[in-house]
């Protein structure tokens, strides 16, 4: 599938500034028909065969660079059900990176160049999100402690008290990543996401960019969701029981009744950058702009900037010396 301009034929991919259909080639608003063949893996547009895997749903074809969708991959039973579209566009993305990396020494010149930085894509990444009715109880015993001093002698009292804790929560819509080619922890730090934002899926959203769809079935990662929601009942738990010096329970029950399960696509901006023989990788939460990367360090630049720093300090030490033989 491809999304093409009725007006001149090109190639109508979404804009994310503009939040509308955008015609690359006579830019057009909006004028984008949708372009189907019977093998949905060759590109529309030249024919050639599309580049993909087993879990890609969207790419560019590398001879034309016209962006296809493919068609068995985005309807049952791998299509889904919700998208989160991208608001950042390319050049916004390219800025937040800069940004975030500019005051940063030592970089090596090419790191955020116009020509390295071709390579940053736009990706939609596959999530599972999973909704539940929990229910917690705590029982136990909480003690206080109160120290006093009456002339030369301490006091110390401790007083012990039945706590019981009882709460219900409705968690919505708690994300895992079932991408295998994106990191785990790093998907996680892109969170969080305005989820408010989230749409039923339409193919349009996804013209434009790469995209695949989920690698990982929801029974699989579901453990990963109830880790999160484990770990936010135990903090509002806790949260509920202040003022105690300890907290020792006699009984502790967190229970997560499943109420939905949804596939959804979220975007990220990444970008890798290859530098003596390693990948240094960059990636942008397509919503909210929040970057993550490390940063890669020149040995020219640091031995450079040492060599400038010591002569520098030998001047000043001649200099120095000649005003006191001087004066």
């Amino acid at each position: 599938m491809q999304f093409k301009c009725v007006n001149c034929g090109g190639n109508v991919v979404y804009d994310p500034k503009g939040r509308h259909m955008l015609c690359m080639s006579c830019n057009s608003v909006d004028t984008d028909e949708i372009v189907k063949q019977e093998d949905s893996y060759s590109c529309p547009s030249c024919g050639a065969g599309l580049k993909v895997n087993e879990f890609t749903s969207a790419t560019r074809c590398e001879y034309c660079g016209s962006y296809n969708i493919i068609d068995e991959k985005i309807t049952y039973p791998y299509g889904p059900d919700l998208v989160l579209p991208f608001r950042f566009t390319k050049e916004q993305a390219t800025e937040l990176l800069r940004k975030e990396f500019k005051d940063k020494l030592f970089c090596p010149g090419d790191f955020l160049s116009e020509r390295t930085l071709e390579h940053l894509e736009g990706d939609y990444v596959p999530f599972w999100m999973y909704s539940y009715a929990s229910h917690a109880v705590w029982d136990g015993i909480g003690t206080k402690v109160r120290s006093w001093q009456s002339g030369d002698t301490e006091y110390t009292e401790t007083s012990k008290f039945q706590v019981y804790r009882e709460i219900d929560i409705d968690f919505k819509r708690i994300p895992v990543d079932a991408s295998i080619r994106m990191p785990d922890n790093i998907m996680d730090i892109m969170e969080p996401y305005e989820y408010q934002e989230l749409e039923e899926f339409q193919a349009k959203y996804m013209s434009g960019f790469e995209a695949e769809t989920f690698n990982q079935p929801p029974d699989q990662l579901e453990p990963r969701a109830k880790q999160k929601a484990e770990k936010d009942t135990r903090a509002w738990l806790q949260s509920s029981m202040t003022g105690y010096s300890t907290l020792t329970p006699t009984r502790q029950e967190i229970l997560h009744h499943p109420t939905a399960r949804e596939f959804a696509m979220m975007p990220v901006w990444r970008y890798v950058y290859r530098y003596h023989n390693t990948d240094y990788e960059y990636y942008i939460n397509g919503q909210t702009g929040k970057v993550y990367g490390k940063q890669p360090r020149s040995t020219g630049r640091i031995l450079f900037s040492g060599t400038a720093l010591l002569a520098g300090l030998m001047l000043f030490m001649r200099v120095l010396q000649y005003f006191v033989e001087v004066f």
